[in-house]
């Protein structure tokens, strides 16, 4: 069970690796631009959370085979891009579904992990370690690419971290109590449910209520024929 886990884990690693390359060449930033993002995309939030929660030298340091993985995920990517780099623009969009269903996944499994390691403080440390890990270093990464970070913009991005981590934390404390592997169950559970809704989001174009869409706004006609809020009801 401790393979599958870690399997598990080596596939959130890639995933979040190949997307945060993935944005890191969309934004025409340079080599080591892309491995540094790929970086922050994995393990950002980890950092982020062991500094917040002041959990003794942060786990991120003794991760050299996850960093290694994770380096030489962005390589494969960064070089697929400078060779394929007509198909790539080309396809695009198909480019960017690649990259929604990696980031996805790693959000799912970086949950789960962050999840597991502070279960023991209870639901609303536990859960606010799952959503820090998982989303932190997109946020971090955005922020250093100066773009409004995803998490806080479209499709209920941080909402289904947290639902994925409060059902890893339900099943892990009360439902697979006493199960052997019941850390592997309670990350697949986490991981499923976190896949789902942000599937099911970008399917159905689910987002968070906005208190104003400004691109839905124009100014008035001239002659006055249609108001703004004429505008805003269409």
């Amino acid at each position: 069970m401790e393979t599958l886990l870690f399997i598990i884990e080596i596939v959130g690693v890639i995933s979040f690796a190949a997307a945060g390359a993935m944005v890191a060449i969309d934004k025409e930033t340079d080599l080591f631009g892309v491995v540094i993002l790929s970086v922050v995309t994995c393990f950002g939030g980890g950092l982020t959370r062991d500094i917040i929660l002041g959990d003794g030298f942060p786990v991120f340091f003794s991760m050299h085979l996850e960093i290694a993985i994770c380096v030489a995920s962005s390589l494969v990517i960064f070089l697929a891009a400078a060779i394929f780099k007509h198909e790539y623009v080309a396809e695009e969009e198909t480019v960017n579904k690649i990259n929604n269903v990696l980031d996805a996944l790693g959000i799912g499994v970086f949950s789960a992990a962050g999840t597991a390691m502070f279960i023991s403080h209870g639901p609303l440390v536990a859960i606010f370690a799952g959503t820090v890990t998982s989303v932190g270093g997109g946020l971090l990464r955005d922020i250093m690419l100066r773009d409004v970070p995803f998490i806080l913009r479209k499709r209920v991005y941080a909402v289904a971290v947290m639902v994925g981590s409060a059902f890893y934390y339900v099943f892990e404390r009360y439902v697979f109590v006493g199960v052997e592997g019941s850390d592997v169950f309670s990350t697949l559970i986490c991981l499923g449910v976190v896949f789902v809704i942000r599937m099911c989001a970008t399917r159905f174009k689910w987002n968070m209520p906005k208190a104003i869409k400004f691109s839905e706004m124009v100014p008035p006609s001239p002659d006055g024929s249609e108001s703004e809020k004429e505008t805003i009801g269409k």
